[in-house]
């Protein structure tokens, strides 16, 4: 959270006025999983908002970016990072985790991606699809929790798997 600290006068009297604005965590990294090492640290980017870019540095030492929520709801938010640029569009609720799209946007989120990765015109959104990738994702994310694999999102897995992504 990025938190602004001002003042406003309102019938002669001062009050400090404080305003929060929220963040989002974007992490760049080497591989999937929520584990420490992976992050990409120390790489250039730009934040542009509307095609004109609003900000600039390089990922922090967990591969991170902060972008305020205001840009990303705005619509037309990317970043452009490692020669590329990427849109921010994923501020939606997610499905439960119980469900197979649930699954999937969480697996998204923590790198296993579950959908097509060579082909960059597919977006891989959550889809439902029961694929051979997506149980790769699962066994992988079921390796790195020290969970049971056995490629199936057992109650056991759909724990970790929420607290990793953090919903």
């Amino acid at each position: 959270m990025l938190e602004s600290l001002g003042t406003r006068v309102l019938e002669g009297l001062t009050h400090f006025v404080s305003l929060v604005i929220p963040q989002v965590r974007i992490r760049f990294q080497i591989a999937p999983g929520p584990g420490a090492g992976l992050g990409i640290a120390a790489e250039p980017f730009e934040i542009l908002a509307a095609g004109t870019v609003v900000s600039s540095g390089t990922t922090d030492a967990n591969g991170e970016v902060i972008v305020p929520l205001l840009l990303v709801r705005a619509g037309g938010c990317s970043i452009r990072i490692f020669g590329s640029e990427y849109p921010i569009t994923m501020l939606t609720a997610w499905d439960a985790v119980a469900t197979v799209t649930g699954q999937q946007q969480r697996f998204d989120q923590l790198g296993y991606v579950h959908g097509y990765q060579l082909d960059t015109t597919i977006d891989p959104t959550a889809d439902g699809n029961l694929s051979e990738r997506f149980h790769n994702a699962i066994n992988g994310f079921q390796f790195d929790e020290d969970v049971v694999v056995d490629g199936n999102v057992n109650p056991a897995t759909q724990t970790r798997l929420t607290t990793a992504a953090g919903l």
